[in-house]
């Protein structure tokens, strides 16, 4: 016997409804351990302690008032939550209200100042042409706009993809770098 089934009968045992079988595994798991046996001396002392308190007087109404009670108990509507009216815009507390206007105003500002005057849009950026060490071309405060609607695109003279040119050049440096497998 483990311990789940010795808790489990205590109440059997202590009945006196246990057969004769299980009424010797208990006793011996409980010989066995000594917290087994507080634990059914404490049951036990508890049981006797409540068959020896004094029976409790009430009126004759008590139980047909107890009934009654339980009854409007039972079929009372439950409480419900009774919306009283608040003060909200648009669904917002006033000081999320308030908040929520903030933030479209700033919005709006924002989109405002960042949107391209007269509906042209344009490049903030400079445009280099040309070669790296050389000056670059200053780039117009209105950019001209082609008059044919066909798509621009880039154009160039040179291809930077065109591996066929040989454009490295050739450094003499011998004068000046010695590298490791030169013999001096």
């Amino acid at each position: 016997m483990d311990r789940y089934q010795f808790e489990d009968a205590i109440s059997a045992y202590l009945e006196n409804d246990l057969s004769l079988s299980e009424r010797k595994a208990f006793e011996s798991y409980m010989n066995e351990n000594a917290d087994a046996k507080n634990l059914v001396d404490s049951i036990r002392s508890t049981m006797q302690s409540i068959k020896n308190m004094p029976d409790i007087k009430t009126s004759d109404k008590f139980m047909p008032n107890l009934s009654r009670r339980i009854e409007i108990e039972r079929n009372r509507p439950s409480k419900k939550i009774v919306e009283r009216p608040s003060k909200t815009f648009f669904g917002f507390t006033p000081l999320y209200a308030g908040i929520m206007t903030v933030l479209v105003a700033s919005f709006i500002t924002v989109g405002v100042s960042l949107w391209p005057e007269n509906g042209k849009s344009f490049d903030h950026a400079p445009a280099f042409t040309g070669n790296i060490t050389e000056t670059p071309n200053p780039v117009l405060s209105n950019p001209v706009t082609p008059t044919n609607n066909a798509p621009v695109l880039a154009t160039s003279e040179i291809d930077s993809a065109d591996t066929t040119l040989n454009k490295k050049k050739n450094f003499k440096l011998n004068d000046k770098v010695q590298f490791v497998k030169d013999q001096r």
